[in-house]
């Protein structure tokens, strides 16, 4: 009840966008196709770039800024576990709260950024020569029979790459974040990349359109 009402909240927060109809694509499987967010959340700025690894592959790499703000909090964080095990060490008193909740607090930030760092750089490949995409590390023999799913996509499924956009409101701020997002011949749709920097995945999506020979559906 409590989500629902989260989200009928959501949907009369202003934008200043107006929603995307996909009937103006004139295709069927735009009108099947979900278009809301597929990935909840996002980032104020580019957090990848996409890279031509040879003339048969590209890949999506992290961007120096995404990397430093994982390891910011990774550093942090331990920084702060590091300096209460120490204090523990030399006062050989665990349970007092100046000692734990720092401690506690600094575990938390560094794995929080240890997971950031570990999906935000994970592979993000597009490959003609395995005719999939995919996220992550994922064997070669798991592409060759591969349907489409939230981590992997075979080209021949491929029916064109959706960007949509999202607001996300905070406390502090308030901003739009980009998804990228590949469809399926079903309306299966897999995600790509999520950032906020719109000229940027607007470009990414037109090179990887030619490169797969797709169209590109721009709900942004």
């Amino acid at each position: 009840m409590f989500r629902n009402l989260i989200e009928k909240l959501k949907s009369l927060a202003p934008t200043g966008r107006e929603t995307f109809d996909p009937s103006t694509l004139d295709d069927p499987v735009a009108m099947q196709t979900e278009w809301s967010p597929l990935k909840g959340g996002g980032a104020n700025f580019c957090t990848r770039q996409l890279v031509q690894v040879s003339p048969h592959r590209y890949e999506f790499r992290a961007t120096l800024g995404a990397k430093a703000f994982y390891l910011i909090f990774f550093f942090i964080g331990s920084g702060a576990t590091i300096f209460s095990i120490s204090q523990i060490i030399s006062s050989s008193t665990v349970f007092k709260p100046e000692v734990l909740i720092p401690g506690a607090v600094g575990l938390i930030f560094a794995l929080v950024g240890g997971l950031m760092y570990y999906y935000g750089t994970r592979p993000v490949v597009f490959d003609k020569q395995h005719d999939c995409f995919w996220k992550g590390n994922i064997p070669a023999d798991e592409l060759i029979y591969a349907t489409a799913n939230e981590l992997l996509m075979p080209f021949s499924e491929i029916h064109s790459i959706q960007l949509i956009a999202e607001y996300i409101s905070g406390n502090k701020s308030s901003y739009f974040s980009y998804e990228m997002n590949l469809v399926s011949r079903d309306g299966v749709r897999t995600n790509v990349v999520d950032h906020g920097k719109l000229d940027q995945i607007r470009e990414d999506a037109n090179t990887l359109a030619e490169f797969l020979e797709v169209p590109v559906w721009d709900g942004t």
